[in-house]
């Protein structure tokens, strides 16, 4: 080819003077990639600058930054709490099924269910006597059924459990009763363990009267006392004496324990009323069992606590009429300590106290009338059953219906959708 040729030509051109961003020796090349050098082109050097001293964030950026976070976490705080209490309350579930299988164990060897109270002596008074109101608990009889057995080696049965005023009593049983164990805690209350130590509670049904029945209660647990000896008006009950169906009667039931020091602010204390309105708590008139009292006598009855319980002051205590021993021992065999009763559904809102005991003020919260089933748990608590189950019952139960869960031999027929 010839070097004068156009074609040769354009390779002895001096390059342009520098008008792009490019170097000057590339910027003809670059004008010759008509499209691509116009595109990068059109950005000044001092554009390029400008682009190049953006660093960081700014103070609006920032902000918005910090807010998303924040929205983010106050979306997943709610989730992990739910999580978190669902773990609590399949633990809780899990301890009720050991006490079940522990009732059908102790079954297994003895032919019955353990007493919910069983009578020992105490030297309270001088002497020696048949003890009052810290006989054992059905708690204690399980323990070798929940693993437990050096505790249950160590109580002395002979004697009364504990804190009846015994010092004998007192010195041979306080190792063992203090015991914490974390069977009978729910881990969604905080406060158990710290002074109250037990969440689950047997079921004496729907007998009301307070203290120790003088017939047999129509829960699954009886109680002996001075009132009534062990083998007379409240034997053992096994499973020939659940004529209902194991699967459709109570065993169990779990429960706050008391807060001392708050008083009506916590659901899980009690509270005395004063007065036995219309005389609801005695045997006399309509017998021990709530179905048996007048409508408008257990109208009344619950009126005078609802009342009481209102009208305390934040804080008050014992001596005033507050009840804060709720779940005080597993060791005692007494309400509101290891038993209840299902006449008031689970945590009711109309009801938000733990137990109602029908009375003078100063008196002793044991034998209540009302020993409500509450609970941390959202809607409802849960309950072991007769034949060893594990159900939640929701607070919107139908009050009949909770009753007929708790009897054993009514003859109420229950259906499964109905709770």
């Amino acid at each position: 080819m010839n070097p004068a040729s156009p074609g040769r030509d354009i390779w002895r051109r001096e390059p342009p003077s520098w008008e792009g961003p490019f170097h000057p020796d590339c910027s003809a090349w670059a004008r010759g990639l008509s499209p691509i050098y116009s595109i990068f082109h059109v950005t000044s050097r001092r554009g390029i600058k400008r682009i190049r001293s953006k660093s960081g964030f700014t103070l609006i950026e920032l902000l918005v930054v910090i807010a998303i976070i924040a929205v983010l976490i106050g979306l997943l705080l709610p989730a992990v709490q739910a999580a978190r209490e669902a773990a609590r309350r399949a633990q809780c579930v899990n301890n009720l099924k050991q006490i079940g299988l522990a009732l059908h164990n102790y079954h297994d060897v003895h032919n019955s269910f353990p007493m919910g109270s069983s009578l020992a002596m105490t030297t309270y008074g001088g002497g020696l006597n048949l003890g009052g109101w810290t006989n054992w608990s059905a708690h204690s009889l399980l323990l070798p059924y929940l693993e437990q057995t050096p505790l249950y080696n160590a109580a002395n049965f002979m004697m009364i459990c504990c804190q009846g005023g015994d010092p004998v009593a007192d010195s041979m049983n306080s190792t063992v009763s203090l015991t914490r164990i974390a069977g009978f805690m729910c881990p969604s209350d905080g406060n158990a363990g710290r002074e109250n130590i037990n969440n689950y509670r047997g079921s004496v049904g729907t007998t009301v009267v307070q203290g120790v029945p003088s017939l047999p209660v129509s829960g699954l647990f009886s109680l002996s006392s001075l009132r009534n000896v062990y083998g007379g008006a409240n034997p053992t009950h096994g499973l020939r004496d659940v004529s209902d169906g194991s699967s459709n009667t109570v065993a169990f039931g779990e429960a706050m324990v008391g807060v001392t020091g708050r008083g009506n602010a916590h659901r899980g204390n009690g509270v005395n009323t004063g007065t036995n309105v219309n005389r609801f708590a005695s045997d006399y008139p309509g017998g021990q069992e709530v179905q048996t009292k007048l409508p408008g006598d257990l109208a009344a009855a619950l009126a005078s606590c609802n009342t009481a319980w209102r009208s305390l002051p934040p804080g008050s205590t014992n001596g005033q009429g507050m009840k804060e021993f709720s779940g005080f021992l597993w060791g005692i065999g007494a309400r509101p300590m290891t038993l209840f009763n299902t006449v008031i559904p689970p945590n009711s809102t109309e009801n938000p106290w733990n137990i109602c005991h029908l009375g003078s003020k100063g008196a002793a919260g044991e034998g209540s009338s009302f020993v409500n089933a509450t609970s941390f748990h959202p809607g409802g608590c849960n309950f072991t059953f007769a034949d060893g189950s594990v159900k939640f019952l929701k607070s919107t139960i139908n009050m009949r219906t909770y009753w007929s869960l708790g009897t054993k031999a009514g003859g109420e027929v229950v259906s499964a959708d109905s709770f």
